[in-house]
C-alpha cells in the first residue's frame, strides 16, 4: 500500500481544517440565500420640503445658512411688510366704514318704524272718524262734504301705512332681511369687510417665512434686498427623521416579498452598521414604467430586460445620533422572506395613519 508523504499529509489536513472552518460559514451562507433577496440598488430617501413666500416682497432679512439644523416654527426669511401693512390700515378703514353704514341703517329702521307706528296709529284714529261719518251720514246728520273729506282722510291713512311698511322692508332687504340683533354686525356687508382685513392680516404673517419642520436647510438661494416672487422656490429644508430606503428588487426577486417583512439595510457610508427595518410597501409599477420616458415595447426590436421594482423599506428605529443618513445615499437592502403570509400591497404607514384593522384587497374585485 503506497503510503502518503508528509507534505501531502500537511495539504490534506490544511484543507480538511479550512473544511471544518469554513462550513459553518457556508451553511450560514445557504441559508441566508434561501430566505433573503438582496440587492445593491438601493438609496435613502426622505422627503425634500420647497420653502417658498406665499406672496412677492423684497427679501430684508434671511437667518439661515446653508446646512443650519431648524425646528419647527423658526424663521428663515422676512420680506418687507410695508406695503401690507398698508393694506391691513386700508382694510381696517373699510371695515370701519361698514359697520358705520350698517349702525346708518339700523339708525334708518328704527325710525321708519317708529313711523310706521305712527301712521298706524293716525290710520286706526282715520278709520274711526270714518265709521262715525258713516254713522252720522246714514242718520242725515252730516252733509256730504263731510263724509267724503273723513273718507278721503281714511284712505290718505291707509296710503301712508303702506308706504311707511314699504320703507320698513327696503331698508331690512338692505340689511339682508329680517334683522335684529346687529350688536355682532352678522351682516352681508360687514361679513365681506371682515374677510377683507382678514386676508390682509393673512399676507402681512406671510412676510415671514418660517420653517413648517424641523431639518437641515440646503439648496439655499436667497439674500437680502432680492425681490422674490409667490411660489418661487427660495431653500429647501431635509428634515433629520422619517428618512426612508428605496430598494430596487428585481421583479424575479419580489415573488415571496410581502409587507411587513423584517429587513437589513447597510449604507455604504456606514459599512459597518446594520440599519434594522420592514418593508412598509412595494410599488405597483417599475421604475422604468414611472419613467419620463418609459419604453415602448409593441415598436421596433425588442429585447427583454429584467425590470426593477421600488420597495420602500422604513426604519423600526430612528438612527442614532453618529449614523446620521442623509438623502441620495447609497445602500445595500435584504429582506427576509421567510414568511409570506403578509400583504402585496397595502402599505403600514397608511394603515396606521387612518387606524386601519384590515389589509387592502390584494386582487381587483370582479365587475
Amino acid at each position: 500500500m503506497k503510503r502518503i508523504s508528509v507534505k501531502h499529509a500537511v495539504v490534506l489536513g490544511i484543507i480538511l481544517i479550512f473544511l471544518l472552518v469554513a462550513a459553518p460559514w457556508a451553511v450560514r451562507y445557504y441559508r441566508f440565500a434561501a430566505t433573503h433577496v438582496s440587492t445593491d440598488d438601493a438609496y435613502v430617501e426622505g422627503p425634500v420640503v420647497l420653502i417658498s413666500p406665499r406672496v412677492p416682497g423684497v427679501v430684508t432679512k434671511v437667518y439661515v445658512q446653508d446646512n443650519w439644523l431648524v425646528k419647527a416654527g423658526d424663521p428663515l426669511l422676512t420680506l418687507d411688510p410695508t406695503d401690507y401693512e398698508v393694506k391691513v390700515e386700508q382694510a381696517r378703514a373699510r371695515l370701519d366704514r361698514a359697520r358705520l353704514q350698517v349702525d346708518q341703517q339700523f339708525a334708518e329702521l328704527q325710525a321708519a318704524q317708529a313711523n310706521l307706528r305712527l301712521v298706524q296709529d293716525q290710520l286706526a284714529q282715520e278709520q274711526r272718524d270714518f265709521q262715525f261719518a258713516q254713522m252720522q251720514e246714514a242718520k242725515g246728520k252730516s252733509s256730504q262734504q263731510a263724509f267724503e273729506q273723513a273718507e278721503l282722510s281714511y284712505r290718505a291713512a291707509q296710503t301712508n301705512v303702506a308706504l311707511a311698511q314699504a320703507n320698513v322692508a327696503r331698508i331690512r332687504a338692505t340689511l339682508g332681511g329680517d334683522v335684529e340683533d346687529h350688536s355682532r354686525y352678522d351682516l352681508p356687508a360687514v361679513k365681506e369687510a371682515e374677510a377683507e382685513l382678514k386676508e390682509a392680516e393673512l399676507e402681512l404673517s406671510y412676510c415671514v417665512v418660517a420653517a413648517p419642520l424641523a431639518g437641515a436647510i440646503t439648496r439655499l438661494n436667497v439674500h437680502v434686498g432680492r425681490h422674490v416672487q409667490a411660489g418661487e422656490p427660495l431653500l429647501s429644508i431635509v428634515p433629520l427623521q422619517g428618512l426612508f430606503v428605496i430598494a430596487n428588487f428585481k421583479e424575479t426577486q419580489l415573488t415571496d416579498v410581502r409587507v411587513g417583512q423584517p429587513a437589513e439595510v447597510t449604507a455604504d457610508i456606514y459599512p459597518d452598521y446594520v440599519f434594522r427595518g420592514h418593508v412598509d410597501s412595494i410599488s405597483l409599477g417599475t421604475g422604468a414604467a414611472f419613467s419620463l420616458l418609459p419604453p415602448e415595447n409593441a415598436t421596433g426590436n425588442w429585447v427583454k430586460v429584467v425590470q426593477r421594482v421600488p420597495v420602500k423599506i422604513i426604519f423600526d428605529t430612528p438612527p442614532p445620533p453618529d449614523k446620521q443618513l442623509r438623502v441620495g445615499l447609497s445602500a445595500e437592502a435584504s429582506v427576509n422572506i421567510s414568511d409570506v403570509h403578509g400583504p402585496v400591497v397595502s402599505a403600514l404607514t397608511q394603515k396606521r395613519a387612518v387606524g386601519a384593522t384590515e389589509s387592502l384587497p390584494q386582487t381587483a374585485p370582479t365587475p
